[in-house]
This record gives structure tokens, C-alpha cells and sequence, in this order.
């Protein structure tokens, strides 16, 4: 009985146990600020991309003449993260004047915390 008592009692390892709690949590949040992070510079890179590729709809007819060529300018200009074998881009010239819109979902995943998709979208107009 006093040695089950004594083991009750015992703290020694408790600062280890404490330290991994607090560990965990503090890595599943430097993660998450990282993930985030990159998907505000896909979110960047897309609107750039978006505003690059109408603005070269409407000034400069011999690169962005069509609708497929201004979405393959698009993607020249896209720098964020690897979207895959699609082409989020998309090419109209109605509305506003030339306007190129893109669509992408992130797949956000924070470790502890769980993974999301998350719509990303990106819109540019150009007279």
C-alpha cells in the first residue's frame, strides 16, 4: 500500500509530460501559420496572374489573340504552388471588357487540426 502511495505522489517525468502537451500544440500552430501562409500566396499568385493575363487580352492581340493563349499566359505568369495538370484560368470578353477569372481549391491541412478544402478565386477586368 505505501509503495502505491509513493508512486501517486511521485512527480518526477511530470515537466516531460507537460512539455509534450505543450509541444504538440505549439507545432500544430507554427503548421497551420505555414499553410496558411502559402495558400495567401496561391491566392496572391492567382489574382496577379488574372490581372496579367487581361491586361494582355486587351493591349497585346499578338500573344493573347485567342482565349486558350490568354489562358496559357495566365499560367505563365500563375508562381504559387503547383496546381495540378488543370488550368484554373478562364477567358471572356464580355462584361467589363476582358476579364480572366480563376478557380482552385486549396486542400488546407493542419496537423492535429484536420484538413479543409478551401474555394480559392481570383477575378481581373481590363478595359
Amino acid at each position: 500500500m505505501k509503495a502505491v502511495r509513493s508512486l501517486i505522489r511521485c512527480e518526477r517525468g511530470v515537466a516531460t509530460i507537460e512539455m509534450a502537451i505543450v509541444i504538440t500544440a505549439l507545432l500544430g500552430l507554427i503548421f497551420g501559420i505555414f499553410n496558411i501562409g502559402m495558400m495567401m500566396w496561391t491566392v496572391s499568385s492567382l489574382r496577379y496572374a488574372a490581372e496579367g493575363a487581361a491586361r494582355c487580352a486587351a493591349i497585346d492581340t499578338t500573344n493573347c489573340g485567342s482565349a486558350s493563349a490568354v489562358r496559357a499566359y495566365a499560367m505563365t505568369l500563375y508562381s504559387g504552388q503547383p496546381l495540378g495538370a488543370s488550368n484554373p484560368f478562364s477567358y471572356s470578353a464580355t462584361g467589363c471588357g476582358h476579364t480572366v477569372t480563376a478557380s482552385y481549391t486549396y486542400s488546407l491541412s493542419i496537423p492535429l487540426y484536420g484538413s479543409y478544402s478551401i474555394p480559392l478565386s481570383a477575378s481581373a477586368c481590363f478595359p
